[in-house]
């Protein structure tokens, strides 16, 4: 029989079930360590659904309707809408995609699982321990994972069941929090000690991951914790100034040991230790940052969209950050600075007033005591701290917003006679469709992975051709995937016409759906290029003019949407002058318009230059090798050392010999390179002393 009781029970054995989500790693999917624990939790969330508004239907009255935290969360959400619908891609902003599976679609899940887990508490406060717990069994198993991973497998930077070190890192400084609250309610003495030993393996877990990140969250919501009880709690103020200054005792032997030769030897502190000795390797993170505040400032009220930073990233991109590391940033790695590109300031606020709010219950709460109070303000503390080097995943999520639904208090709800079988029929049916949906994004990922494995290159290509008619959100990795593995099968195998055809219909489909993704325009103008040739080796003159003509407009178009993208730039140079579209004069001018935004990355002068040669243009490339020495280029390719040595070499360029000797490390060089040198040396050396007498 359906009652409150059993759908209590209902929702709460499912809500256990969430947290083991997180030890799921699915190696027949695509992205093992991500795509079936989002659509498991999907599943368990989209099965609560059509019970968990019936006590509200049976008690209108009880609806929480001026929960301050619930109306922070639905303007939050309802700031995601605005900003999937007014979108560069609401496609994408909406759905998500299979690597990182966020995005509206995918948001909606999680304020939901807060609204379920909100509701079960509200209906017996009791359930917060036991859902607990069920977290607390996972970050056991996911520590003792961890542990033994950094012990006995010798890993760098261990990633237990989440497939990335920092997640872990992230998940445990969350716990650690968490577990303090419910640490301080405990008055069972084997629960505090299961309570306290999760802490510690949590503790380890969080040091062998090495997150610096979640060590500066744990300093920061410590503070907060020690602060917190200083202000209110009822003890005698020296004995709170000796707890304070004790604090900052540790703070000062922290410091200490992380500047210290010491710190190399123990986990987590060792990069904080490398941090501070080499700042510049932080320096990436501050060059993607900027990257993504200019996006910012260009829609600043309500942002680009949801999983539109890839897009920001290039289209104002500053290529300096290549000089320290030769990374694609498809998060700025700041969650303030994600928000505010993706949803602008109206986003940022909403985000923010979630936080406000739910401290503000916290510190209302009459049941709390002072130290479950500190341990909540120190969550929440830990959390912005962290967010500052990072973003959200389904690891955190959860926790965040269990912690969040730690404040509903308990609802009197009365049982009722009333009719509410059309509710149960509708809410019935919109989960069955969402299963469907999860059911079909399991299909297509689980897909990938079977026909890449699929031996005859003719059905596999088939096979990836039927795949994109319902790929849907993941089209776009199955485009990239299918014709990489085609291109690598084609250096080994004779590849059928039809197979090439198949595929790039498979590419089509994804950049006309994903026309903003460079990996699949970088995918489809090689097709184009494949097309091309195909028609010159058949004659058919018709059908290479007008292919032509769209690789040339989607060039055009799509350098004057990334203008700072110098990847692209020489992309369009070289197939253009490939087909002879370009004359030289247009190909310099072209390659001499993006000199502007590369003020500082010296390497565009030394790939402009081997263009340059390329097209008889000898002059100009000799001109802007010796500008990127100038600039004093980092050269780490044998092959530009070599071809920068020819060009000096024929120029009899002492002077620009001497200045490349100064930016290269000899020691890494081969022995042919070496020789190279030498050779080139010694020829320009005693040209040099002829010259002179």
């Amino acid at each position: 029989m359906l009652n409150l009781k059993s759908i209590e029970e209902y929702l709460k054995y499912l809500l256990i079930l969430v947290p083991i989500s997180l030890l799921i790693v699915d190696g027949s999917v695509l992205f093992p360590y991500i795509t079936t624990k989002a659509l498991f939790f999907r599943i368990l969330v989209s099965l609560a659904l059509p019970l968990v508004f019936i006590p509200y239907l049976l008690n209108p009255e009880n609806f929480p309707k001026k929960n301050l935290l619930l109306i922070s969360i639905l303007l939050f959400f309802v700031s995601q809408i605005v900003s999937t619908i007014i979108s560069l891609n609401p496609y994408r902003s909406f759905w998500g995609n299979a690597e990182r599976m966020e995005g509206t679609w995918s948001l909606f899940f999680y304020l939901l699982y807060f609204f379920i887990l909100f509701t079960l508490f509200s209906l017996n406060p009791k359930n917060k321990k036991i859902i607990f717990y069920s977290f607390l069994v996972v970050s056991l198993i996911i520590n003792i994972i961890q542990i033994s991973q950094f012990i006995e497998l010798g890993e760098q930077r261990p990633s237990s069941t989440l497939g990335n070190a920092t997640y872990i890192g992230f998940f445990n400084l969350i716990y650690i929090f968490l577990s303090l609250y419910f640490l301080f309610g405990e008055k069972d003495l084997i629960n505090k000690v299961i309570i306290l030993f999760s802490i510690f393996l949590a503790i380890l877990g969080l040091l062998s991951s090495e997150t610096r990140g979640s060590l500066l969250g744990l300093l920061i919501g410590s503070f907060v914790f020690v602060f917190y009880y200083f202000l209110f709690s009822n003890r005698e103020l020296k004995n709170k100034i000796k707890i304070l200054g004790a604090f900052f005792l540790f703070l000062l032997i922290f410091t200490g040991l992380v500047i210290s030769p010491l710190s190399q030897k123990i986990p987590g502190i060792n990069r904080l230790n490398e941090t501070f000795k080499q700042p510049e390797s932080f320096l990436p993170r501050i060059y993607a940052w900027k990257i993504f505040f200019d996006g910012f400032k260009n829609r600043p009220i309500f942002g680009w969209g949801q999983e539109t930073e890839p897009i920001i990233f290039f289209k104002f991109f500053d290529p300096t950050i290549y000089n320290y590391e030769a990374a694609i940033f498809d998060r700025p790695h700041n969650k303030f600075i994600q928000l505010l590109v993706t949803s602008g300031i109206f986003g940022l606020i909403t985000w923010l007033s979630i936080f406000i709010f739910f401290l503000y219950y916290v510190f209302k709460n009459k049941e709390f005591n002072v130290y479950q109070k500190a341990s909540l303000f120190g969550f929440v503390f830990s959390y912005l701290g962290q967010q500052i080097t990072l973003f959200d995943m389904q690891a955190s999520y959860l926790l965040f917003f269990f912690g969040l639904s730690l404040v509903a208090e308990k609802i009197n709800f009365v049982e009722k006679e009333k009719f509410i079988r059309p509710y149960l029929i509708l809410f019935g049916g919109i989960s069955f469709i969402f299963i469907i949906i999860h059911i079909q994004h399991y299909y297509i990922v689980y897909k990938i992975i079977t026909n890449l494995r699929t031996q005859d290159v003719s059905q596999m290509s088939q096979e990836f051709l039927r795949l994109s008619e319902i790929a849907g959100p993941f089209l776009t990795e199955e485009a990239i995937i299918s014709y990489d593995n085609l291109k690598a099968r084609a250096s080994k195998e004779q590849i059928p016409i039809q197979a090439y055809i198949d595929i790039f219909k498979v590419v089509e489909k994804a950049y006309s759906r994903d026309f903003y993704d460079i990996r699949i325009i970088y995918k489809y103008t090689e097709v184009l290029n494949n097309r091309l040739r195909i028609f010159d080796q058949i004659g058919d003159f018709e059908q290479k003019q007008k292919t032509l003509k769209e690789l040339e407009n989607i060039y055009k178009e799509k350098l004057s949407f990334y203008p700072r993208n110098y990847q692209l730039r020489l992309r369009y140079v070289e197939d253009m002058l490939s087909w002879k579209i370009l004359t030289k004069e247009k190909a310099l001018k072209i390659l001499e318009e993006g000199e502007k935004y590369v003020e500082n990355y010296p390497i565009y002068y030394l790939l402009e230059s081997e263009i340059l040669f390329q097209i008889d243009m000898k002059e100009k490339a000799y001109e802007k090798i010796k500008l990127a020495l100038d600039k004093e280029v980092k050269l780490k390719d044998e092959n530009q050392i070599i071809f920068v040595l020819d060009i000096l070499d024929k120029n009899k360029d002492v002077e620009n010999l001497k200045k490349l000797i100064k930016l290269i490390d000899e020691k890494n060089l081969s022995t042919k390179t070496l020789e190279k040198l030498e050779k080139t040396k010694s020829q320009l050396l005693a040209t040099s002393s002829l010259e002179n007498r």
